[in-house]
């Protein structure tokens, strides 16, 4: 199945950053995991997908819970990551062409993908594959803008006055996303979410960079002028300059609903 099953941004950008991904995205805090688990019910006889798993950042965070894991994944870079997780079965496919059969999962998690999907499409793939009742739970960690760095980081991944896709999904009501296009089949998202920094280094940051969707899909000179631009922050930030590690800040946001 071709890779255009996706947004070319992310099929080519997280197809070339999949080590960067996997070395510099932040994980969820203990705090964020109790709160998924808790509001999906996972443990032993439980059957969770998490959609568009990526390198498995949240997957192998739910194998703890006891429960069966399935993990569905279009980039394969980002897919043969998830195949090294013990306890996982990790299979190509989308959230608009979900390779499972109706009614076969109890819960569907989707961390840090879900502004990718085509939203009613993939809420009627995900209403399908899951029970009555059964949970689905989006979670994203969001840069805390309000750090002067954090916000001079983002500005410096694209060209300036270019539009910054990777932000646009802050501010959208995914309650009304999921009212809108999820055709009925599920009840009122609510919403928690969590402080916490992910510790960092100049080094991680430069590959934080590199693993964004918009700058891997860059051609490699373009891609090396972006990462040269956070080598500079990081010398020459005052919150950053000459410090070996330092926090990142993050908020991690969980909302979830049930199918009705």
């Amino acid at each position: 199945m071709p890779e255009e099953r996706i947004a070319p941004a992310a099929a080519h950008g997280f197809e070339q950053g999949a080590a960067a991904y996997e070395a510099s995205r932040p994980s969820y805090p203990p705090a964020a995991v109790a709160c998924i688990s808790e509001r999906a019910r996972l443990g032993p006889g439980v059957r969770v997908l998490d959609l568009a798993a990526g390198t498995g950042k949240l997957t192998r965070l739910l194998v703890p819970t006891g429960a069966e894991v399935v993990a569905v994944e279009p980039v394969a870079a980002m897919r043969a990551r998830l195949a090294e997780l013990g306890g996982v079965e990790a299979l190509d496919g989308t959230a608009e062409q979900i390779p499972l059969g109706d009614g076969s999962v109890d819960a569907v998690t989707v961390a840090q993908a879900f502004h990718w999907f085509d939203a009613p499409v993939a809420l009627g793939e995900i209403a399908r594959v899951l029970r009555p009742g059964g949970s689905l739970v989006l979670v994203w960690n969001l840069r805390d803008l309000r750090v002067d760095w954090v916000r001079r980081f983002g500005e410096m991944l694209v060209e300036q006055g270019e539009p910054r896709p990777y932000d646009a999904y802050h501010a959208v009501d995914y309650a009304r996303v999921v009212a809108d296009a999820g055709a009925g089949c599920f009840s009122a998202l609510r919403r928690w979410s969590v402080h916490w920094e992910q510790p960092c280094s100049p080094e991680l940051l430069v590959q934080r960079a590199a693993s964004v969707s918009v700058v891997g899909a860059l051609d490699p000179e373009r891609r090396e002028v972006v990462l040269d631009r956070i080598r500079r922050l990081t010398r020459s930030h005052p919150d950053l300059a000459g410090r070996p590690s330092f926090p990142f800040p993050y908020d991690t946001r969980v909302l979830w609903c049930t199918r009705r």
